[in-house]
């Protein structure tokens, strides 16, 4: 091929590169819809030691039979959650969905324990989290709730791994032409694009694109949840 038609190539993919882009912004197709809207647990009281400000609520609903209150524990460089359990379980599973100021959600951690005490264990918390809601989902084996988060679909994780794949393709298109142009010169480029050296680079390409689409596609099949685990700690909720 000749020059005008590789350089026709990289504008093509260029464009390809900033519309797919845009679209993968559009779309949003990482973004899960959450069952459980935000509910603005009661407010107990607001308790000062020496290193932090541990805020303590009241859970709500059915979630109160289970885990009684929970407190919110910020430290200049930390934020962790910690749960007052009713009586003790053989294990209990439940979400800790964290909200933005706006109330928007930053992220669900799923938890797990067993053979608890009256506290959980500690659950790191996002720094930028502002609220918190726990919601019960299953104790000593008896499912509760399991209704918190939806589930991406296949066909929305496809399309997500397809089009990251191909600005990945695309983009080393672009970058891969820019190079020779800029470093080759006229006077090897010529050469160098119909060598087969580069054909090869550019195959090369579409394969790490297509292995690339694969593992996408299995990281991302599965939900929007985070399994935690922590250490212990002992806090006094009276």
């Amino acid at each position: 091929m000749t020059v005008f038609v590789w350089r026709l190539l990289s504008a093509i993919s260029a464009a390809l590169f900033v519309a797919l882009t845009v679209l993968s912004l559009c779309l949003r197709l990482l973004k899960n819809v959450y069952y459980q809207g935000f509910q603005n647990d009661e407010f107990v009281k607001d308790v000062q030691t020496g290193s932090s400000k541990n805020s303590i609520y009241f859970t709500s609903g059915e979630t109160r039979k289970y885990i009684k209150k929970y407190v919110v524990c910020k430290t200049l460089y930390d934020k962790y959650l910690v749960c007052n359990f009713t009586e003790n379980f053989n294990s209990i599973s439940y979400f800790v969905v964290q909200y933005s100021r706006g109330k928007k959600v930053l992220g669900v951690l799923r938890v797990n324990e067993y053979a608890t005490g009256d506290s959980s264990k500690v659950i790191a918390l996002n720094r930028g989290c502002a609220h918190v809601n726990v919601i019960i989902g299953s104790a000593d084996d008896v499912v509760i709730n399991n209704d918190v988060i939806r589930p991406m679909t296949v066909n929305k994780i496809r399309l997500y791994a397809f089009i990251k794949s191909a600005l990945l393709f695309f983009g080393l298109f672009v970058v891969r032409h820019a190079i020779i142009e800029l470093v080759a010169g006229k006077e090897y480029m010529v050469p160098y694009l119909k060598n087969l050296f580069n054909y090869i680079a550019v195959a090369a390409s579409a394969a790490f694109a297509v292995f690339n689409y694969f593992i996408t596609e299995k990281c991302f099949r599965r939900k929007n949840v985070k399994g935690l685990s922590g250490g212990a700690l002992e806090y006094d909720f009276l």
